[in-house]
């Protein structure tokens, strides 16, 4: 699966705009009195300003970058003036965790995780089953595109499962399909979460906020997730 377009919402769009292209760098690609949009090489990220009370819409998603390139990703963020978050290794999970880099066992992955205006748990992930390593200097044009959005669920997780799976062609990945649940593979995913368990690292309580996207998948349409305000249409090629 791949995420070729995603939006989400904000109450903070002035700041958001200033942290993605101004100190990541990521290139503006589109702005409304409303919204942005950034390109994260191969998906086009989308977020549209929402305030409702003191509310503040925030997500979970990764965007991969190179296999080899982990601790560079790293020191790149942090020269930018970010801070990421501690990771604590989770035995059995089967994560390990070394100065904040956590390693996955079950997917042969690195990753590290930091907040960005909005507080959206956002991480950098390299995966170590795809053949994408790099020797370029690691900047924003190293990341190579978002690869999971968190699908925060009411306790419904085996039923979404069976739901997406039969509408899709995705296939589980990593999970026990009653509480967690990764569905796609290495280029895309969603994360499958019952929204009374907290996301790592942080286990910030995850909340359930509308999000819009569009995959490539050859069963073309759109897809409402009931009763949950995530909207996924499918597309069988690129659009220009």
């Amino acid at each position: 699966m791949r995420i070729i377009e995603l939006e989400l919402r904000t109450a903070r769009l002035a700041e958001m705009k200033v942290f993605y292209t101004e100190r990541l760098g990521f290139a503006l690609a589109d702005i409304t009195e409303h919204s942005i949009t950034i390109v994260a090489w191969g998906t086009r990220l989308t977020f549209v300003h929402e305030e409702k009370g003191r509310i503040l819409p925030s997500y979970h998603l990764a965007m991969n970058i190179p296999e080899n390139q982990i601790r560079e990703a790293k020191s790149w963020l942090l020269a930018k003036g970010c801070r990421v978050l501690s990771a604590a290794p989770l035995p059995y999970a089967g994560i390990q965790a070394i100065e904040d880099i956590a390693y996955f066992e079950g997917t042969d992955a690195h990753a590290f995780y930091f907040e960005d205006p909005s507080g959206n748990l956002v991480e950098f992930i390299a995966r170590h089953r795809m053949d994408n390593a790099s020797t370029e200097p690691f900047d924003h044009e190293s990341i190579l595109n978002v690869s999971e959005i968190g699908f925060p669920l009411r306790g419904s997780v085996s039923e979404v499962i069976q739901r997406l799976d039969s509408r899709f062609e995705v296939t589980p990945y990593i999970g026990d399909g009653k509480t967690f649940q990764m569905l796609g593979d290495e280029h895309g995913m969603f994360i499958l979460g019952d929204k009374a368990i907290g996301w790592y690292p942080s286990m910030k309580i995850p909340e359930v906020h509308p999000i819009q996207m569009t995959i490539l998948d050859p069963k073309e349409g759109e897809f409402q997730l009931d009763p949950y305000p995530y909207t996924i249409r499918a597309v069988s090629e690129r659009l220009v």
